[in-house]
């Protein structure tokens, strides 16, 4: 017995310990009189040298430590595989790992212009009660498809958190722009400064490029009127942005950043959601229903902070599908030919790649 808990034990029974001091002191006299039980019934009584009995007391309070630790490693071994099979069932429940997968790139070829998804390769991981979402991401510029980077879509239980993107091309875009960065602009909102220049960009660029440029119009139109824009230029259209209603302020109700939302132009493989089973509008609206019921998951994933899906979906179902602008591809010389057309208000140019057209 130490000097210290000599003291403390005098002090203990003169009243003179606080609650917890006087606790502790007491659990130090259970453990001692238990190691003493021991003793006495392993040695019954027979005298041992006060040195041989101190060691038996640290080998005894070492055993019962690495007891305790052996219990509580036990104990986690056996949780670990039931929660992980909590997990599978929870996510296998209702296909909700399904549903995750198509809200993740759902979100991007509604709210990323000119972008898609190799959804083929999608892959995902399973942890405890964790579901990540790996994403190549693509866009065409001239006739090549090329990789914008990868995006990592965590979601805990069915929540997502902000998506890890890892851009690898010229121009990654902004995280959540701010108002005046938009690319494309609804016809009744004002025009930025940096909008302006996208002339002079397309008409520095050499020959033998091709480039992505995105296009406002001066007014919106039914989308199966947007040829027409482009009808004497050799270039083709990419993705549609649709008017919904709250394009011109490109604000939320809650304000921030609204992300202009529309559809591809031209029909992907079998893998993507803009196949051959139905026209890219129908499949469009249905996309943006199914987003509907995942909306808070949708704008996580999206880089906006708000997305108004049912008031937007309420404004197409009366109004019909009409566009404002979009994004074309084609050889930079014959893009510069947009800038005599009346139907165009504004471009800004994208990425730039050498011939493939």
């Amino acid at each position: 017995m130490s000097d210290e808990f000599k003291q403390r034990l005098k002090k203990y029974y003169a009243g003179e310990l606080s609650d917890q001091e006087a606790a502790k002191v007491e659990q130090e006299i259970q453990q001692a009189e238990a190691y003493q039980d021991v003793m006495n019934e392993t040695f019954e009584h027979d005298e041992l040298p006060p040195g041989k009995v101190g060691e038996i007391l640290k080998r005894s309070s070492r055993r019962a430590r690495l007891t305790v630790i052996g219990y509580v490693v036990m104990i986690l071994l056996m949780i670990y595989p039931v929660l992980m099979i909590g997990s599978y069932v929870y996510y296998g429940f209702i296909e909700r790992a399904n549903n995750l997968i198509d809200v993740a790139y759902s979100t991007v070829y509604i709210t990323e212009p000119n972008a898609s998804v190799d959804e083929f390769n999608i892959e995902y991981e399973l942890g405890l009660f964790t579901f990540d979402v790996y994403m190549d991401i693509y866009k065409q510029v001239g006739n090549a498809t090329i990789k914008q980077g990868e995006w990592v879509v965590p979601f805990r239980y069915n929540q997502p958190d902000f998506p890890e993107r890892n851009y690898t091309i010229d121009q990654p875009p902004e995280e959540i722009p701010q108002p005046d960065q938009r690319l494309l602009y609804h016809p009744d909102a004002g025009l930025s400064n940096s909008q302006n220049g996208g002339w002079d960009t397309l008409e520095n660029l050499p020959e033998g490029t091709v480039a992505e440029v995105y296009v406002s119009l001066e007014r919106t139109v039914p989308v199966d009127e947007l040829n027409r824009v482009i009808n004497d230029i050799d270039a083709k259209w990419l993705w549609y942005a649709i008017d919904t209603g709250l394009d011109a302020e490109a604000s939320g109700e809650h304000t921030g950043y609204l992300p202009p939302i529309g559809y591809p132009a031209q029909t992907g493989n079998n893998w993507s959601p803009y196949n051959f089973q139905a026209p890219n509008d129908e499949q469009f609206m249905e996309s943006l229903k199914f987003l509907a019921e995942y909306e808070e998951q949708a704008t996580m994933i999206a880089r906006a902070k708000w997305l108004e899906l049912d008031e937007r979906i309420a404004f197409l179902e009366e109004n019909g599908l009409n566009a404002y602008g979009g994004v074309v591809t084609g050889p930079a010389k014959e893009l510069l030919k947009l800038r005599d057309n009346d139907d165009v208000r504004a471009i800004r140019t994208g990425e730039v790649r050498l011939w493939n057209w």
